[in-house]
């Protein structure tokens, strides 16, 4: 049965609002005349045997001798008579029911015992979960036990305490009911924090999707057991991008401040694998939004609210539309390329959507997408596209298109209630952000010369249980590359930044990759690269490798290609961590094979696409234009091989990336693109770019750079000098453009996914 009745109007921000709304709905409560429900207001226990009557089918148990003040007339009296008859509540040992008097939180889970027949499970020690457990009667303790193990317990606001003589109001009262229709399948679990929900502690439930007002996105979610309440958390992707919400800068990485309108919450942080997780019940209860589960989505359903009305101005550089709102609203933003669209959950009156309904308004030119996402268009004359309003069902779209230059920055205000949408060249939200233990998020316009560059960067810190190692796309070989957030998520690590270079054609990588002392892609041309191991040490160098061949023919030949995709005459080598093929990379390739250490076959390669089996205890040599050398390796001969890095000690660091140039060594710029085989044209290119850096303190500096404020990206040597304000002491360019890439929990933090380019590898950052 459900309820026409208006919703009761006191109940909005009260933290038993949904259980009281659904009980409504079905016509199982009631309020009062004026169209208020009073959730704090002492329920009594005549209220108490009314609500029973209604909620729960009876059966006589007993025969009911009338109480000395329950007269026949008594308006509750029928429903007393049957919560007694069905062994729900009992009187006292004089024959009064006191129907008038407060019933106890004990007494309304004692009667629910006891009237649905719950059976008896496993003992408990209630102090352990309460800490008023020593004040719960012993009289009550079983059925205490019972309705625990059923979660039928709500304590707000703090979950570990019972207080089982205090009077039970009416929202506390409905809560409790509504959980034993949960436990008769009667009603959907609502998700509420103040649920005793008995569990070991941690991750109890993860899901993919996030629902907002119907609005789906994959985005993890995740629910957190504390022993004794479950907690829901949303990444930070889906509480930035989805709700709207802004996460102001904090140094303390369990607790997240946000903003959102005039709601200044402070909600918990919890992870898991990759994942952060803000906490959002507190915010839920403060916003009255629904939480429900279905299957791997989480839904969030909010009142919708009203555009009241929608201004739009243009000052210099600076267009930007105010959006007014009734209440709160959530609202997502969407880029792709130069197109952008604010989504508003609020219903918008025809009337003040016309003024913003025009298609012919002329839209601004730009530069092709691959000049923008590489960073070489510059901001031009143009002003951004007047933003069209278009309403559809009960959503209000703003769309618009933005010149080379310009971004998005939406923003909420409050008194009143207002989404600013700023159309502008300096649009980076500057943040401050503790995100987990020796990590911080920052992102903020640094001042070089006369230019703003924005710059987003991770500060890592692994005396904090952190580690870095490299991360590349493919799970099966070097071949392959991919977006930077799945393969993140594969390698299942909190964040990482694009690192070496690769080739885009057939996909192999083209620097240096070393993990764990194997050698997956050797380095090439003294390209820069970094060198760590997970004591503290590090080093930046301009790196070599060259392998010795030792026949025992007797003729010695340098080798100085290690699993790589670059390409020259002479020798190169490929082990398993290549993956379990080769296929050779140049016409007329000759191949040897040799399974420990002992030449097994020669094989004359005139197809480019025939794969060849690499042996799993072994390797294999292709001779490119240097037929000269292939009597050394007859079949039965073996071979002794000699490895040396320059630097030396290079060779002694478990894991090393490549890029290039080299930025920073010892704190002097150290720029030399040519000396390391990059064109002028490279030398010379401004550009978004990527880095790696570590301070005087040991700390770890990740960091990407966009294009200045009204210009073009950074020339390598204006990198090295923001690198250098960033703390930087050493530094090493990265594979830039496109390639630019910085995830941090599933969100790609300095661009909008539709921009940002596949890639081989990354530098990732990993929980011990």
């Amino acid at each position: 049965m459900t309820s026409s009745q208006p919703l009761f109007s006191d109940i909005s921000q009260h933290w038993a609002r949904p259980f009281i709304q659904r009980l409504q709905a079905q016509g199982l409560i009631s309020g009062f005349k004026d169209n208020t429900f009073r959730p704090n207001q002492n329920l009594t226990r005549g209220e108490f045997a009314t609500i029973l009557k209604v909620a729960f089918p009876t059966s006589i148990k007993r025969e009911y001798i009338p109480f000395k003040d329950v007269p026949k007339e008594f308006w509750a009296a029928e429903a007393i008579k049957i919560a007694y008859q069905s062994g729900f509540i009992s009187g006292f040992p004089d024959g009064q029911f006191l129907p008038q008097s407060p019933v106890t939180r004990l007494q309304v889970l004692l009667a629910l015992v006891s009237g649905l027949n719950l059976p008896q499970g496993e003992s408990l020690n209630l102090k352990n979960i309460y800490e008023d457990g020593d004040t719960i009667p012993s009289y009550g303790t079983q059925a205490m036990i019972t309705a625990t193990r059923c979660e039928l317990v709500v304590n707000y606001p703090y979950p570990q305490l019972f207080n089982p003589n205090s009077n039970a109001t009416r929202g506390e009262v409905v809560s409790i009911i509504y959980q034993a229709l949960v436990l008769l399948k009667k009603v959907n679990p609502i998700i509420c924090p103040y649920i005793i929900s008995l569990a070991h502690p941690g991750i109890i439930k993860t899901g993919t999707h996030l629902s907002v007002n119907g609005r789906k996105w994959k985005l993890p979610w995740s629910q957190w057991n504390s022993g004794i309440a479950t907690n829901t958390g949303i990444s930070d992707k889906g509480i930035i991008q989805v709700l709207g919400i802004n996460p102001l800068n904090t140094t303390e990485f369990s607790l997240q401040p946000l903003n959102w309108f005039a709601l200044h919450s402070t909600p918990g942080t919890f992870f898991d694998a990759e994942y952060r997780y803000l906490k959002i019940d507190q915010l839920a209860e403060l916003s009255a939004w629904d939480l429900e589960i279905q299957e791997n989505t989480l839904n969030i359903i909010s009142k919708l609210g009203t555009i009241q009305a929608i201004n739009f101005e243009e000052r210099a550089n600076i267009s930007q539309m105010t959006i007014t709102l009734n209440q709160p609203t959530p609202w997502e933003i969407y880029q792709q390329n130069t197109q952008w669209e604010v989504v508003v959950d609020g219903i918008t009156n025809p009337t003040i959507a016309k003024p913003f309904q025009d298609p012919t308004q002329p839209t601004p030119t730009s530069g092709t997408s691959e000049q923008q996402n590489e960073g070489e268009t510059a901001v031009t004359t143009q002003k951004p596209s007047r933003p069209l309003v278009k309403i559809t069902n009960n959503q209000t779209i703003i769309q618009g298109t933005l010149p080379d230059g310009y971004g998005v920055k939406v923003s909420t205000l409050n008194n009143p209630n207002r989404i600013l949408i700023e159309l502008r060249q300096d649009s980076l939200i500057e943040r401050d952000i503790t995100w987990t233990k020796g990590l911080r998020w920052r992102q903020q316009y640094i001042t070089l010369n006369n230019s703003r560059f924005p710059v987003v960067w991770l500060i890592v810190n692994s005396d904090f249980g952190l580690t870095l190692r490299p991360i590349w796309a493919s799970q099966t070989g070097m071949k392959g590359i991919d977006s930077l957030a799945k393969t993140v998520d594969n390698s299942q690590c909190i964040g990482a930044i694009n690192a070496g270079y690769f080739n885009r054609n057939n996909l192999f990588p083209l620097g240096a990759i070393r993990r764990e002392n194997k050698w997956f892609s050797g380095p090439i041309l003294n390209r820069g690269a970094i060198a760590w191991n997970d004591s503290g040490q590090v080093k930046f160098a301009r790196l070599t490798l060259k392998e010795t061949l030792i026949p025992s023919s007797g003729q010695t030949l340098d080798c100085e290609l290690l699993n790589t995709g670059y390409v020259k005459a002479g020798i190169a080598r490929y082990t398993p961590e290549w993956g379990e093929n080769y296929t050779p990379l140049t016409a007329n390739e000759i191949v040897i094979l040799v399974e420990n250490n002992i030449v097994k076959q020669q094989l004359e390669q005139t197809n480019t696409t025939a794969a060849i089996p690499i042996p799993k205890n072994g390797y294999l040599l292709t001779l490119r234009s240097f037929r000269s050398a292939l009597n050394s390796f007859s079949v039965g001969t073996s071979i002794e091989i000699k490895s040396q890095t320059t630097p030396s000690d290079f060779n002694s660091f478990p894991h090393i990336l490549g890029g290039g140039p080299l930025l920073l060594q010892n704190g002097q710029v150290v720029v030399d693109a040519i000396a390391e085989g990059f064109s002028p044209a490279f030398a010379d290119q401004s550009a978004i770019r990527s880095s790696v850096g570590i301070t005087a303190k040991g700390e770890w500096l990740i960091a990407t750079v966009h294009n200045r404020v009204g210009g073009v990206g950074a020339k390598l040597t204006e990198m090295a000098l923001l690198m250098q304000q960033l703390g930087a002491t050493d530094a090493l360019n990265l594979d830039g453009g496109s390639s630019t890439n910085l995830v941090l929990g599933g969100q790609l933090l300095n661009r909008i996914p539709d921009t940002a380019a596949p890639v081989h590898n990354g530098l990732g950052v990993f929980r011990r």
